[in-house]
């Protein structure tokens, strides 16, 4: 088959870049159309490496300014409001199967002539819809808040513009979770079919975590404001526990914030010092040993679905997570984790407490079971199906 992919942008490699990679990984003859490539971000990555190589990476006009990691840190969020234009100049027409994979732009680009049109929606644009975002454009320059009403009005119209075209097409919709169904339904007025993310476990399944357990919680992921590791650190500072916090950040001043919270509580309390430990960027093989020894892993943020926590339970660890979002979808309480209700110090204290009461009823093999309906297979299977025009099983 004659397959394109379509994505926001190529600047790092978090989520939505891993479905692409999957997505690669199936259908290798595969071109990707997207509005700026950042290579230095993908080199550990022989899917995009290939696709690079041989020249099936197409971009828009961006490329010629934001194709180095330098300039896109220093411009991603400046040039926001010119992606979904730099995406209308892009033309993906001729297609067997086209997969548009998105949060913001790639549904904008210019579809033509293609048999079958899916789009995977990781979320409808956030910004645009009164979400809560990672994309924090409060700390733009002053005259880009100035302006920035009248970008968000417009980018709507476009944003809802897009929607309207692939409906007119016929495209079929995807949701990575039942919460992101929820919202497409309340925001674009669309109908669409679950389908969660593929998240490779069997390395996670053969984590043993025996009885060698240490006294400290755990944080991994990447570093954003939305994700609530600030709470996480209050918790612990206030209840005396030990963190790890494991992961970088795009934006220097989210780390910076933290620092801050730590180097208060310290200087208040300084029996408190080496509480809280980050660890930076970390192998593999470190986040599994972490996975191993750690007593549970703080998953406060509210999240759209949450690949981390999903890797966790496959390691057989319990999960203290918010109960919103995506978390609802797969920890069952007091059978592989604790929910606490409400986003604040209190009620995560609260959790933790409750989870030291009942730590030794967790059985890992039970935990590890929650997992295994998020397997790589069990997406590559619903999406071939999807792309071949097969009856699926919707959620």
């Amino acid at each position: 088959m004659k397959v394109a992919i379509v994505h926001d942008y190529l600047h790092q490699f978090g989520g939505g870049e891993k479905v692409v990679e999957k997505w690669l990984q199936m259908y290798p003859d595969a071109v990707i159309y997207t509005a700026f490539f950042v290579p230095d971000q993908f080199k550990e990555s022989p899917y995009f490496l290939s696709a690079q190589e041989e020249g099936r990476i197409k971009t828009s006009f961006l490329r010629y300014f934001l194709n180095n990691g330098v300039r896109a840190k220093n411009w991603f969020k400046k040039l926001f409001w010119l992606y979904p234009l730099a995406m209308k100049t892009v033309k993906v027409s001729g297609y067997d199967a086209v997969l548009i994979s998105s949060v913001y732009c790639a549904k904008n680009a210019n579809f033509k002539n293609n048999s079958r049109v899916v789009h995977y929606c990781h979320s409808p644009t956030r910004f645009l819809h009164g979400m809560k975002t990672e994309t924090d454009h409060t700390r733009l320059p002053g005259y880009f808040k100035i302006l920035l009403p009248f970008f968000k009005f417009w980018l709507k119209k476009l944003d809802l513009s897009a929607v309207s075209r692939l409906n007119e097409k016929g495209t079929l919709w995807l949701s990575n979770s039942k919460f992101i169904k929820g919202i497409i339904k309340k925001v674009y007025k669309t109908d669409s079919i679950v389908v969660y993310p593929p998240i490779e476990l069997d390395n996670f399944l053969n984590i043993d975590r025996g009885s060698n357990n240490e006294s400290f919680y755990y944080c991994h992921g990447r570093i954003s404001s939305h994700k609530r590791i600030d709470l996480a650190i209050h918790a612990c500072m206030k209840s005396g526990k030990k963190l790890k916090i494991s992961g970088l950040s795009s934006n220097q001043w989210e780390k910076d914030y933290l620092l801050k919270i730590v180097k208060d509580y310290e200087s208040e309390n300084p029996s408190n010092k080496d509480q809280v430990t980050f660890l930076g960027r970390i192998s593999d093989e470190q986040y599994h040993i972490n996975l191993s020894k750690c007593r549970a892993f703080l998953f406060p943020g509210e999240e759209d679905f949450g690949i981390a926590p999903v890797e966790v339970l496959a390691s057989g660890t319990p999960v203290i997570a918010y109960k919103s979002g995506g978390a609802l979808e797969y920890i069952r309480d007091g059978e592989n984790g604790v929910f606490f209700d409400k986003q604040s110090t209190s009620s995560l204290v609260a959790a933790i407490q409750r989870f030291e009461e009942i730590e030794g009823s967790f059985d890992s093999k039970t935990i590890k079971e929650t997992s295994t309906q998020f397997s790589e297979r069990v997406f590559q299977k619903r999406i071939d199906d999807i792309v071949r025009g097969k009856s699926i099983k919707t959620v």
